[in-house]
């Protein structure tokens, strides 16, 4: 069972879940429907037609399941990951927790529960929710949980902003002084500085690529 969220704008930084209406199940007055799909972070134009469907919910990433469940579903669609989880849970009972942890979880696929799992099970709900909800994961979420300035800035940390609007500027005690921008973020921390456009917050993972394939270490 998964929660899904009422889409309430074509998001292209969230994944979506297509469902099957089912007009029987009810969970304390609440639908429950069968789940389709899950389909990957869309663009704009998908996002518009997946809300205007009516047939799809934003996918929260919550789940709800008996560990009995779930183990059975990890042992047939990611036996691997099932053998490492044994083998964990033996080493629990010998006293060798530690040593087994780092090896098994060293040699794990990098791989999420969604991808794993979810989207191979047939036997897949989900509950609609309509409450306040929202992914952190990107920073153009900011925006919906603090205040404004008259400029429809977000502004935490000693910031000057001039002739600047729509931007998300976040720092600490150091200075950040801004002339003449528009839909820009800049985050400043004590390692790292980053100023990028809104309207490509979504690909702030090939910084991170970058990153790696530099074998440098910030983030």
């Amino acid at each position: 069972m998964t929660i899904g969220i009422k889409p309430t704008r074509p998001e292209t930084g969230y994944g979506y879940i297509k469902f099957r209406k089912m007009t029987k199940e009810i969970i304390n007055g609440n639908p429950v429907h069968k789940v389709e799909k899950f389909a990957e972070k869309p663009g704009y134009d998908v996002a518009v037609r997946y809300v205007e469907s009516g047939d799809y919910l934003w996918n929260s990433g919550m789940f709800i399941w008996k560990t009995s469940s779930v183990l059975r579903a990890i042992e047939k669609y990611m036996p691997e990951l099932h053998k490492a989880l044994e083998n964990i849970r033996k080493a629990l009972h010998l006293g060798d927790i530690e040593r087994v942890l780092y090896k098994e979880y060293s040699n794990l696929e990098s791989i999420s529960i969604d991808y794993g799992v979810m989207e191979k099970a047939k036997n897949v709900y989900v509950v609609p929710g309509d409450f306040g909800w929202d992914d952190v994961g990107s920073w153009t979420s900011i925006e919906r949980l603090y205040e404004k300035d008259k400029n429809g800035n977000v502004i935490r940390g000693n910031v000057v902003a001039i002739d600047t609007k729509k931007c998300i500027i976040t720092g600490g005690e150091k200075l950040i002084a801004t002339l003449g921008i528009e839909d820009v973020i800049i985050v400043d921390t004590d390692d790292a500085l980053l100023i990028c456009s809104k309207d490509k917050v979504q690909n702030v993972k090939e910084i991170l690529k970058e990153l790696k394939e530099r074998k440098r270490e910030y983030l």
